[in-house]
């Protein structure tokens, strides 16, 4: 039998190759527009093989629809956008990809993101192509340096710490929050001092937020801790939108109890309305990206081929590297409390 396999988005061409090589491969190759609804459902009902990129939901009516279904391959760290339950019941097994070359490139663009946001970068640009080219007066297009600040980090996990490390590495004090804290050794190491969340939100300058999402996480940051922020501080969300009340950070913004904010991620990504508020587009002092943050060419190369060589071993007969539900295999379920 030659397998089928279904990718719903463009992907690196490297991976295209190969998994050419290994059946018929339908690619839905547009870049002007996602897969519509009723074309994924027609798409997937003759495929043995799924390849999972987020925006595009395979949800149990999709799931349900590919009646010849053997493998969902998701190019994801954590698929929310797969029903992994779903497939479970149907004994489907669902592959990821690892976080490893993902967070250091995540960690990379987070703190892209916060020398964009803090330096006033975006609005410069736009401001120069505006032809606003004069300025008469020293302080009007001031930034924040960052040398001698204190970056407050969340979630002082893979990319936590890679951020940490190139705070350090531009002057700055490093603060964490993280629920275990880290060793005494691992402090040093890393120049970070642990801080409650309301101490950590009372004493940085700047606030990255990189925790997973879990229960526990969902709603963390909310009113009464941007309440504590400084009025010069300045808060960076490349986690979760579902981490941050986004409209309590909005009206902080729009009050100006804070200075700015930098977001690659938002409480709403699906359809219909997805991405930010009217009003935090608005805002000439927040920097708005549209999840991006391991948009690097080598990474998306990397996690396609990852994603590739799970689809590989399927198809050989061997187990793929990165099974979200084990037990499809008479092994113990995972335990993972990520939910996004």
């Amino acid at each position: 039998m030659t397998p089928r396999i279904l990718v719903p988005q463009r992907i690196p061409a490297a991976a295209v190759e190969r998994l050419k090589a290994l059946g018929d491969l339908t690619l839905f190759d547009h870049v002007d527009r996602a897969m519509s609804r009723d074309e994924l459902l027609d798409a997937v009902r003759d495929q043995h093989i799924l390849f999972a990129l987020g925006g595009v939901g395979y949800d149990e009516e999709v799931i349900a629809a590919a009646t010849d279904l053997r493998l969902i391959a998701a190019m994801h760290v954590g698929p929310a956008f797969v029903d992994i339950v779903a497939a479970t019941r149907r004994g489907i097994p669902v592959s990821r990809i690892p976080n490893t070359g993902l967070a250091k490139t995540t960690a990379e663009f987070t703190f892209a993101l916060l020398v964009a946001t803090a330096w006033r970068i975006p609005e410069a640009d736009r401001f120069l192509r505006d032809g606003r080219w004069v300025q008469n007066q020293s302080e009007a297009f001031l930034g924040t340096r960052l040398y001698g600040k204190t970056l407050g980090i969340v979630g002082m996990g893979a990319i936590g710490t890679d951020v940490a490390v190139k705070a350090r590495a531009c002057g700055m004090s490093v603060i964490y929050n993280k629920r275990t804290p880290l060793s005494p050794a691992e402090e040093v190491a890393l120049g970070a001092e642990y801080r409650s969340l309301q101490d950590l939100f009372r004493e940085s300058d700047l606030i990255a937020l990189t925790p997973l999402l879990t229960a526990q996480t969902k709603g963390l940051v909310g009113a009464d801790l941007i309440a504590q922020m400084k009025p010069s501080a300045i808060l960076i969300n490349t986690s979760r939108g579902q981490v941050l009340d986004e409209e309590a950070l909005t009206e902080a913004l729009v009050a100006g109890r804070i200075r700015g904010a930098g977001l690659d991620v938002f409480a709403y990504e699906g359809q219909p309305d997805p991405g930010p508020s009217e009003t935090l587009r608005s805002l000439p002092n927040v920097v708005l990206t549209p999840h991006i943050g391991s948009a690097a060419r080598e990474t998306r190369g990397e996690m396609a081929l990852r994603t590739v060589e799970n689809i590989e071993r399927f198809i050989a007969g061997q187990r793929p590297l990165d099974v979200l539900n084990p037990e499809v295999y008479g092994e113990t379920p995972r335990r993972d409390e990520r939910i996004g």
